[in-house]
């Protein structure tokens, strides 16, 4: 949810995050890495630009799919 409504996370979405058993400073550790993503997609999508071979190999395959989702190969 934070990814398409970054400014206003419904109260149900953060006080889920805090019952699953997260601290204040993991769930800003994951709004960061999100914030960030979202980031690098932009400047990506902005650019034309698709990771080369050698970052796709130095992620591995696991990441490499997470990161791509729903974008081009």
């Amino acid at each position: 949810m934070l990814a398409r409504s970054p400014t206003d996370p419904p109260q149900a979405d953060i006080d889920a995050v805090l019952e699953a058993g997260l601290t204040e400073q993991e769930a800003f550790d994951v709004i960061l890495a999100a914030a960030a993503r979202c980031f690098f997609s932009t400047v990506l999508d902005a650019t034309g630009t698709r990771a080369d071979s050698a970052l796709r190999q130095r992620l591995g395959p696991e990441l490499v799919g997470q990161l791509v989702a729903g974008r081009p190969a």
